[in-house]
């Protein structure tokens, strides 16, 4: 009975040091998101973070216009925004700010034009 408690113990612990592997974070990235940086670069501030870790309690290390800040994260679904390549000509419009915003699976993607729900990438 030690050897099966032992050996399972041997397994959580492998698993758990591959998790931030399997959802594709960092060592050390608090779960969830970003929110949208959709703010100009109107002056040059330094960075106030680097990564999560050093944001307190739940806060995240994001970018902001043109630096990195500590800020509330958001939550995020499953699956990646597709790439969109094109470029709008027209103005930028907005018809999501997040994930929870859009139905189902679906996801707040930048897309050519502003971000919208979209059905996210496998992979």
């Amino acid at each position: 009975m030690r050897i099966q408690g032992s050996l399972l113990l041997v397994v959580l612990l492998a698993l758990e040091t591959q998790l931030p592997v399997a959802l594709c974070r960092n060592k050390g990235d608090k779960l969830g998101g970003c929110p949208p940086d959709d703010g100009p670069c109107l002056q040059v501030i330094p960075d106030q973070c680097m990564n999560d870790r050093q944001c307190p309690s739940s806060l995240k290390c994001c970018s902001r216009s043109c630096f990195r800040q500590c800020v509330p994260r958001v939550s995020v679904k499953l699956g990646n925004c597709p790439v969109d390549k094109l470029h709008c000509l027209g103005p930028i419009k907005h018809l999501c700010n997040q994930d929870s915003d859009c139905s189902g699976k679906k996801r707040c993607c930048l897309g050519a034009c502003g971000r919208d729900c979209r059905d996210p990438s496998k992979g």
